[in-house]
């Protein structure tokens, strides 16, 4: 390649990155890097599109190559920073911080990050006092609630498995809160594994707290899609549903791909604030606040399709639900859903949710007179810097 077409590349990998075609944009930093491994602007480029396209670790290495030329401008030691927070290399994201606190540029989101980042690195060492002190000390006068950055560390802290920092965030968060029932429940899971699922008092509260941002923050961030691929699974290009149920329809993010497959579609949730936004989205001819396990026993109504995206994740016993399920179908009928795929059983996640193996959910599937039809590993959604595996199942009512 010579100098006049490296020249080109890199100057449409910029364009490229400036219009939002980031995977273009990768190709061309990459072909210029190729030849020129050391140009900090190729560098610089590749690192700020991989933290596009959310792959953060992979940043890492081409933004500390950017920052490592000479003369390098103090926005490529913060997007380094940034990326390292964004890793949970808390303490080196700290580090890179403060070294930029004098420099042009360093913005007050910078002095925010930054501030986190050194109290969620002290607590390897320090209580969540000291910590949230010492946030407080960099932060000045533009810190943030108390509450929002030890929740939010809380959060990340568990993301990242560092657990006995989580659990310091958890205790201090509690006492100033005793009768939150998420943080409660969230606390509670780093210590007992043995919990079968996540209580309903803790899922109201968490999707009820959640529906304002749940579509921004589960498609747009975490890049989740299993409603959509659900719906290839079950076939609704080809096939025609009477009665469809969406158990923990929350938003509705499955109404779209199976509307147009199904003559009645009805939604069930357990927080009315989502159930709200169910209604505002539209599409649902009928929306129930209701546990899905009681409604699954309790109605009269039978389905030939059962959905639940993203809804077992939050139980680990089975059982109780797809017998339940398998009442509500009608003969032949189908239900649709998606789990964390662990790798045999089921079992308690820091995260609050459950994994459940192959094994596991084909078994208990069984025992319920339901039968695995079709069954697809695809990363279900991300969490940190990283793909969460999920398995996506169809299965067919085998006994009346």
């Amino acid at each position: 390649m010579d100098a006049e077409t490296l020249q080109r590349t890199f100057d449409e990998a910029v364009q490229a990155h400036g219009q939002g075609r980031l995977d273009e944009a990768e190709a061309g930093f990459r072909a210029v890097l190729t030849v020129l491994p050391h140009e900090g602007e190729a560098l610089f480029g590749l690192g700020l599109t991989l933290m596009g396209l959310r792959r953060f670790t992979e940043a890492v290495a081409p933004l500390q190559g950017g920052a490592a030329q000479p003369g390098a401008e103090p926005v490529r030691f913060l997007c380094l920073a940034q990326a390292l927070y964004m890793t949970g290399a808390f303490a080196q994201a700290a580090e890179t911080f403060a070294a930029m606190e004098a420099e042009d540029g360093f913005h007050d989101g910078a002095r925010l990050t930054w501030a986190r980042s050194a109290a969620y690195a002290a607590l390897d060492g320090a209580d969540a006092d000291n910590a949230l002190a010492l946030y407080g000390r960099i932060a000045g006068p533009v810190a943030e609630d108390l509450d929002t950055v030890a929740r939010e560390g809380f959060s990340a802290l568990v993301a990242f498995e560092r657990l006995d920092a989580a659990r310091k965030l958890g205790r201090w968060l509690e006492a100033r809160t005793p009768g939150d029932a998420v943080q409660a429940h969230e606390l509670r899971v780093l210590t007992d594994p043995e919990i079968d699922r996540a209580p309903p008092a803790y899922v109201e509260a968490l999707f009820d707290a959640f529906a304002e941002r749940f579509d921004h923050q589960l498609v747009e961030n975490l890049e989740y899609q299993a409603p959509a691929i659900l719906a290839e699974m079950v076939g609704v290009a080809e096939r025609r549903f009477k009665h469809m149920l969406d158990l923990g329809c929350g938003t509705g993010l499955a109404g779209p791909p199976f509307r147009a497959a199904v003559a009645r579609l009805t939604g069930v949730d357990l927080s009315t604030a989502m159930l709200a936004k169910a209604a505002e989205r539209g599409g649902y001819d009928a929306l129930v606040h209701a546990e899905a396990v009681a409604f699954l026993r309790e109605t009269t109504e039978r389905f030939d399709l059962i959905v639940a995206a993203d809804v077992f994740s939050y139980l680990g016993d089975l059982g109780d639900i797809l017998a339940a399920s398998a009442e509500a179908l009608s003969d032949d009928g189908l239900l649709a859903f998606s789990v964390e795929q662990g790798q045999t059983g089921w079992r308690l996640l820091p995260s609050a949710r459950y994994a459940h193996g192959d094994d596991y959910v084909r078994a208990a599937g069984a025992g319920a007179g339901l039968e695995v039809i079709q069954h697809l590993q695809t990363p279900l959604r991300r969490q940190a810097d990283a793909a969460i595996p999920g398995g996506l199942y169809v299965l067919r009512k085998t006994r009346p």
